[in-house]
């Protein structure tokens, strides 16, 4: 008797990448490589009468993708919990990439028989005026900062990924040249420390922005944040770490994270982000930041686990 194909429910943003895949050639390698797809686009209700015998969540997409149907999975208390299979079709992909994942499809797609799952941590925002939760990072002054500026650029002249790169970077430069320090109490295990800082940064995977890794090692499973504090006396260091990736350098971001589970912080300014979303108060701000351990699973190639 013939095996039965596994069924997948495929999320998928059709303009993502340019539309680089479409639903049609997506599909087809599914199907080749044994699996049936239950589809839907990214603008529809994405996780609305998922069938039963779903053996996974497929989202082919980039980090926007991504991050909105996670957060839909947490609203309905996970109500439709599978394993996450990631696609990635994006401009950094920063979420796939932190976790090794290929972004060749075909290859991507044939791992899944023969795959370990992976905890994917989230994270937990108190303070506002309702939770928030984050999957990649929640960060204070110059991220938010480019986020905004990024959104009121003219990018019609953008004609592909690397252009989008080369302008993020160099938005990002000229912020740090000239951003204003904001005075901000942190309190890591127990110890308070108020410096005045350019960018604090909680994350929970390793790469931030225009695929900055800032932190070598962050895991989003390991039940730890990588927290990133910039001073402003580290300024120049700053600038130089975005000089050298513009110009294509390899070099590892010079300031060492702290490893914590738990972060509260008074941000003495108004540029906050959580993800890709700015969430400015326009005023000073106290925040409690926790981490929810091994709330989702993400399958990933076994290879990349050793």
């Amino acid at each position: 008797m013939k095996k039965a194909n596994k069924l997948v429910r495929l999320v998928h943003n059709p303009t993502a990448g340019e539309g680089k895949y479409s639903k049609t050639e997506i599909v087809k390698i599914m199907n080749s490589h044994g699996y049936d797809c239950s589809y839907v686009s990214s603008d529809k209700k994405s996780l609305k009468d998922i069938e039963p015998e779903t053996a996974l969540i497929a989202i082919a997409g980039g980090d926007g993708t991504i991050r909105k149907t996670i957060m839909t999975l947490l609203s309905k208390k996970l109500k439709f919990k599978r394993p996450i299979a990631l696609l990635p079709f994006g401009t950094a992909n920063n979420i796939a990439t932190s976790l090794g994942i290929n972004e060749d499809v075909g290859k991507n797609i044939s791992t899944w028989d023969d795959y370990k799952l992976r905890n994917f941590d989230v994270g937990q925002v108190v303070g506002l005026k309702k939770a928030a939760y984050f999957i990649e990072s929640v960060g204070f002054g110059l991220f938010p900062k480019l986020i905004e500026t990024l959104e009121e650029t003219d990018t019609s002249d953008i004609e592909n990924a690397d252009d989008e790169f080369e302008l993020a970077l160099s938005t990002l430069l000229k912020i740090t040249q000239s951003y204003p320090s904001v005075t901000c109490e942190i309190e890591i295990d127990g110890k308070l420390v108020e410096k005045d800082c350019l960018m604090v940064e909680v994350m929970n995977i390793s790469r931030l922005g225009p695929n900055l890794k800032l932190s070598e090692k962050a895991d989003p499973g390991d039940g730890f944040f990588d927290v990133v504090i910039v001073p402003a006396e580290k300024r120049s260091v700053m600038e130089q770490y975005i000089q050298d990736i513009a110009k294509g350098k390899k070099v590892n971001f010079p300031i060492k994270p702290i490893l914590t589970k738990n972060i509260n912080i008074t941000w003495k300014g108004t540029d906050i982000h959580i993800d890709d979303e700015i969430r400015n108060e326009g005023r000073e701000i106290s925040l409690q930041i926790s981490l929810l351990h091994s709330l989702l699973e993400v399958i990933v190639n076994k290879d990349e686990l050793k």
